[in-house]
């Protein structure tokens, strides 16, 4: 960390963004400071949900900085038997391991007619405030694809968030109506790489080696659109947070084993801080 201090400027803001530059070496972390940040391991998005604002947010600021000195590390992290699963508008779930989901995909009737939306997620579930964010992700595309179909159902597949339908049930409900009315939608099915759930500690992100897991998927989209016939115009590829730069990668391994481009791929807030290169 001294080395890291005596390697910042002396004074001022120099030219170039990145904050080692910027920030003087009174603003880096002090040698008591850097002792009371808990270990990397045991930074879970479920302990700093449950700490006050003021305090995830200067620890969040120190992990930062610490971020940002020079290092040579190789993420090393790359998780197996990722689960994927396909909601369906009845509530009901395919689950199964990524290399199990095709043949079960081939199972079902009429999968991938018309669009298909793949979702990687990026952040842990066994926090309460992703739990919401990834079931609202999930209900935007149900309610979508199948508005009509919803409707007449209840919205079943809901049923899992009454706390959020009691605050927000009649709104809600009036806007599906109207888009139901102008819907102009087609129907589709939708699929969920669940990578958030194998991203349980801030050091699982950080050392997490985005390129060859995105590989992997990207290899896996390719064998599912060949073995169900489906059209690569027709997908379209989401990644949340860390899960934006693997969604990425997985897009260029497709295109680079296919010769073709996935109609549409997404990042939804890219996790700029630690989805570094090598």
């Amino acid at each position: 960390l001294a080395v890291a201090a005596m390697a910042s400027p002396s004074s001022g803001r120099t030219s170039g963004n990145s904050v080692n530059q910027a920030l003087k070496p009174s603003q880096w972390l002090s040698p008591q400071q850097l002792e009371r940040i808990e270990a990397v391991d045991d930074l879970t998005l479920e302990r700093l949900e449950n700490m006050s604002l003021e305090k995830g947010a200067e620890l969040l600021q120190q992990v930062y900085h610490l971020s940002q000195i020079n290092h040579d590390i190789e993420p090393t992290y790359v998780p197996s038997n990722v689960q994927v699963y396909v909601p369906k508008p009845n509530g009901d779930k395919i689950v199964a391991p990524l290399s199990e989901m095709t043949q079960l995909l081939k199972q079902q009737h009429n999968f991938g007619q018309d669009e298909v939306t793949i979702i990687v997620t990026g952040l842990p579930k066994n926090c309460e405030t992703v739990k919401k964010a990834n079931r609202k992700l999930v209900q935007a595309y149900m309610q979508r694809y199948n508005l009509q179909q919803q409707q007449q159902q209840g919205q079943k597949y809901n049923k899992d968030s009454s706390e959020d339908n009691n605050r927000q049930r009649t709104s809600s409900e009036e806007d599906y109506s109207e888009q139901a009315k102008n819907a102009n939608t087609k129907s589709g099915d939708i699929i969920v790489i669940d990578l958030g759930s194998e991203l349980p500690t801030f050091n699982s992100v950080a050392m997490l080696d985005t390129e060859k897991i995105g590989a992997i998927f990207g290899k896996w989209i390719v064998k599912m659109t060949q073995e169900l016939q489906l059209p690569h115009e027709t997908i379209h590829l989401i990644g949340q947070n860390i899960g934006a730069h693997v969604a990425g990668a997985a897009a260029n391994e497709f295109t680079r084993l296919t010769g073709h481009k996935l109609r549409r791929v997404t990042g939804l807030d890219p996790s700029s801080i630690v989805a570094k290169g090598r």
